[in-house]
């Protein structure tokens, strides 16, 4: 691995203990507003170009060179599933977090554990596609997922501060999604390394695709109800938030598509 890939996996893990920090170290007083609002509407803009600017197109293009002759968006079938995964996932929690909270005044450990699962699954195929990626390409991928690391650990490690979880047991269970990025970036590295051919194109198309997907689920209905594209976005403030991050980014993709042209 490259000194980029090194050093995505050193930050991204300690603003992942940085965000659950206070919620680990303070269970008593974990207590509080969720999120930054400002900095969420402009993350989901940023997330949803990602997915339908970079992510997707890759996917595509490199499906397109193993299948030429195959007249069907193939990555599609890998966005839509992992979205429709998470947001399983993401309606099973929900139910089980409104029937525990009906029962008691601490969610049992079931909630954490689902909901470790849920994140640490995207976080750590965000992590291989950063591994597999070009450079430029990746450092804005580390850019992205630095501006959700850091609220996603502690919304987590919140959760897991009010269930019956043993203290052992909430570290265990943190350090988990605390290393599923960096753990994704070393997957996605020894693939580029070690395959060859259309074997890696292949891989690369899937894991892109379904980087996609995550991005897209992350962008639009992650936390349902709250998610950042309608509670934070309904005002012009958010929205505007919201559009710059996304025309960003997609600036970014064209700005990278001239210069591989030149």
């Amino acid at each position: 691995m490259n000194t980029f890939k090194w050093f995505s996996i050193f930050i991204i893990f300690f603003i992942s203990v940085l965000g659950g920090s206070y919620p680990l170290f303070k269970r008593g007083k974990s207590r509080g507003k969720r999120g930054l609002p400002a900095g969420e509407s402009f993350t989901a803009g940023v997330f949803l170009a990602l997915s339908l600017f970079i992510m997707l197109p890759a996917g595509l293009h490199l499906f397109g060179k193993i299948f030429p002759d195959i007249n069907y968006p193939l990555a599609a079938i890998f966005v839509v599933t992992a979205f429709l995964l998470l947001l399983a996932l993401e309606h099973f929690s929900v139910k089980l977090r409104q029937k525990e909270e009906a029962d008691a005044d601490l969610s049992g450990p079931i909630i954490s554990v689902i909901m470790t699962i849920m994140i640490a699954i995207p976080s750590f195929l965000l992590g291989a596609a950063i591994g597999i990626s070009p450079e430029l390409q990746a450092e804005f991928i580390l850019i992205a997922v630095l501006a959700h690391k850091g609220s996603a650990g502690f919304g987590l490690a919140l959760t897991m501060a009010r269930s019956t979880l043993t203290r052992i047991q909430t570290y265990i269970l943190y350090l988990v999604f605390a290393l599923s990025t960096p753990f994704g970036i070393f997957i996605g590295a020894d693939i580029s390394e070690f395959l060859r051919g259309e074997s890696v194109i292949a891989v690369k198309a899937v894991i892109l695709s379904l980087a996609a997907g995550v991005f897209l689920y992350m962008s639009t209905v992650h936390g349902l109800r709250r998610t950042a594209l309608v509670e934070h976005c309904s005002g012009i403030k958010g929205f505007s938030l919201m559009l710059s991050g996304l025309i960003i980014t997609a600036l970014v993709r064209l700005i990278l598509g001239l210069a591989h042209a030149g």
